[in-house]
């Protein structure tokens, strides 16, 4: 896969998991309260933009603070105003500023390109992912019914996909991650089900 459609990729991946997990355990929460699959559905799919809206501002933000550096510089900055002996100081600086070049080297050798996505860029693609997860959770709310356990086939299987390609993008333990992934979305959703069936 060529570097910078990895990168757009794996963006649209993390909007695809949240889009998923958290309209899903919204739909499932009001439907155990007892709401009309009509209006879970329409209070679900206020969520699934809202959700997409946030996630998008949030990394829009998140990024145009990467690629400033400005992080790095507020780390340096609280060591320099350390009260401690200068040769402390300096060591702690020298060690924050070697950790992060590592941290530069390892996701530079792990396929990522040098440059990441510029912020719009990046957000769009994260909305453009919780949408689709949005999406596809409300369609499936239209074809299956809860607390039938078939609601919950679909969801899972597109988290254990994604869960799986996103842990492997980021050279990250792909079976811990299709677990966190799937399972954790799937009983969160089926937890707030149940929540809601009992106030």
């Amino acid at each position: 896969m060529p570097k910078i459609p990895t990168h757009y990729f794996s963006s649209v991946l993390i909007g695809i998991i949240d889009g998923i997990i958290i309209p899903l355990t919204v739909f499932c929460f009001l439907t155990g309260l007892g709401h009309a699959t009509a209006e879970a559905w329409t209070y679900t799919a206020y969520t699934a933009l809202a959700t997409a809206i946030l996630m998008a501002v949030g990394g829009f933000f998140t990024r145009r603070e990467e690629l400033s550096h400005t992080h790095d510089k507020r780390i340096l900055n609280v060591y320099k105003g350390l009260d401690v002996a200068d040769h402390i100081k300096e060591d702690l600086i020298k060690d924050a500023q070697r950790e992060s070049d590592e941290w530069k080297t390892e996701w530079r050798q792990r396929g990522t390109p040098d440059e990441p996505l510029p912020p719009f860029s990046y957000a769009l693609s994260i909305f453009t992912g919780c949408i689709a997860g949005g999406l596809l959770v409300l369609f499936n709310a239209q074809r299956q019914l809860l607390p039938a356990y078939t609601f919950f086939l679909v969801p899972a299987m597109v988290l254990i996909v994604t869960g799986f390609l996103k842990y492997r993008l980021f050279g990250r333990p792909i079976w811990g991650g299709i677990v966190l992934t799937a399972g954790g979305g799937v009983m969160a959703a089926a937890g707030a089900y149940w929540i809601g069936t009992l106030i």
